[in-house]
């Protein structure tokens, strides 16, 4: 089984870099293919050309700015593996991350999916973004079937993903191409099939992103609901930064470790949650408008 790794360079610099790092001798012990699709320009592709020559480098250089899908279809599209596994650029791979893939897909199987664990921030800012981003993907995991997996640590059959090729370019996947996936195959949890969500973070930066990622988020629900429902979320909109402050202190308490970052990092986590719930309300209102070119 071939393994076909597709990286979305969109944000590129020292995240990009850490995480080829992460995947250069695994990558050279496998036999896999690392593809990076790029939209940060030619210095970028230059240094991973010269520094990084078992990486496959597509540019993306389309108008209007390629959006993270667009970048991963293109990936998709180009890959030779018959299975695709997704990093995002933020995170660096465990040691055997390729050979877990490679060792626990299963043809029944339309994706598998891993934790994203911390990588011992020694900023506040950085415990922010981790908490907001991946609360639902704590450790720890148990074995078996689990519809919620997060795209920045996946692995899909690319034959699957095909047969839904017309939509990869569009929104979430996680919200878009999901529901369809399952219905192709089983989504399956693999505890061993580790990530670390690295930083540092500019904390305006990513109170920007978190509020692009909601309205993206937002819109993209306000085409699959009902007007009532619509209606009833722009009403309520005002308690989601409680309700999302109760979500994640659960589950960090199930987590059970780390409790003490997390209290650190509540301060700043409030205005976070309130950039989330502006941003969904406005892609409930408004639509997704041109938010998702601009997520990195």
């Amino acid at each position: 089984m071939k393994i076909s790794v597709v990286i979305a360079s969109g944000a590129g610099g020292d995240f990009l870099y850490r995480c080829l790092d992460s995947l250069q001798e695994q990558t050279l012990a496998t036999n896999a293919e690392v593809i990076v699709v790029d939209r940060c320009g030619a210095y970028t592709r230059c240094r991973l050309r010269t520094e990084y020559p078992f990486v496959i480098v597509i540019p993306a250089e389309m108008e209007p700015r390629p959006s993270i899908p667009e970048l991963r279809m293109i990936g998709v599209e180009e890959a030779h593996g018959d299975v695709v596994a997704i990093i995002e650029e933020h995170c660096i791979a465990s040691p055997d991350w390729i050979e877990t893939i490679r060792s626990s897909f299963q043809e029944s199987d339309a994706a598998i999916g891993g934790p994203i664990l911390d990588n011992q921030y020694s900023s506040p800012k950085d415990w922010v973004v981790y908490f907001s981003e991946y609360h639902n993907y704590l450790p720890p995991w148990s074995a078996g079937e689990r519809y919620l997996l997060n795209g920045a640590n996946i692995a899909y059959s690319r034959q699957k993903l095909l047969k839904h090729q017309s939509i990869l370019s569009t929104g979430y996947w996680e919200i878009v191409l999901h529901p369809l996936l399952a219905q192709d195959g089983k989504f399956r949890s693999v505890p061993t099939m580790n990530v670390r969500h690295t930083g540092p973070f500019n904390y305006r930066y990513y109170l920007k992103q978190r509020f692009l990622l909601s309205r993206v988020w937002g819109g993209t629900q306000r085409q699959k609901v009902s007007l009532v429902k619509r209606l009833a979320y722009l009403v309520l909109a005002p308690v989601i930064p409680f309700l999302l402050i109760f979500r994640i202190t659960q589950r960090v308490r199930q987590n059970g470790m780390l409790m003490s970052r997390y209290a650190t990092a509540l301060p700043l986590l409030v205005p976070v949650v309130c950039a989330y719930a502006i941003g969904e309300w406005l892609g409930y209102l408004l639509g997704v408008g041109n938010a998702l070119q601009w997520v990195e």
